[in-house]
């Protein structure tokens, strides 16, 4: 009995599987947590769940396989050292989920944030990145903030056009009274 290729399929479908959590998310984030209890993680882990993210600890050579894998490639060698845990999201809002993962760091002073990657951006985030992120209004108010943006030149202008207009319209009138001014008086 070879015992041997269990191992193998159960590395391989660990891969299969990690590198189909990189692929579904908009964002992965990756953080080391030396230190942390196991109440803290937990309420870590709970907090990221309710966001509709994962949260895994994953052996770094399985990570590099994925990374290969999607051609990713972290522009610092600082981010192989120590472990690595995952945060991918399928919610569709890295934002949401940078500000968690700066939220835990800021609550813990144990964590730290080893980059990230947009996977549809093909762009690694360094550290400060994340945090930049994190400092952003969510997806929501972004939008809302781009269609205030682009909408609010089309008020002024229709406020200009409306203001000429009124003004077009008081002219006529004038000119119509003037007529019939005109035509009374003779």
């Amino acid at each position: 009995m070879d015992v041997k290729k269990p191992v193998k399929e159960t590395k391989k479908l660990a891969l299969e599987e990690l590198a189909g959590h990189l692929k579904g998310s908009s964002i992965s984030l990756f953080a080391t947590f030396n230190g942390l209890s196991t109440p803290e993680l937990f309420e870590a882990k709970k907090k990221i769940k309710s966001e509709k993210a994962a949260f895994r600890v994953v052996k770094k050579s399985l990570l590099r396989k994925a990374f290969e894998s999607l051609g990713i490639e972290p522009v610092s060698k600082e981010f192989w050292k120590g472990e690595v845990a995952t945060l991918t999201s399928a919610n569709g809002d890295p934002i949401r989920l940078a500000r968690v993962l700066a939220q835990w760091k800021e609550n813990s002073k144990k964590i730290v944030i080893k980059g990230g990657f947009l996977l549809e951006k093909r762009q690694w985030l360094e550290p400060v990145m994340v945090e930049k992120l994190a400092k952003l209004g969510g997806i929501r108010d972004l939008q809302t903030q781009a269609v205030a943006t682009l909408i609010g030149p089309l008020w002024q202008l229709a406020g200009v056009l409306n203001g000429a207009l009124s003004q077009l319209v008081l002219v006529l009138k004038s000119i119509q009274e003037s007529k019939d001014a005109g035509r009374q008086s003779a």
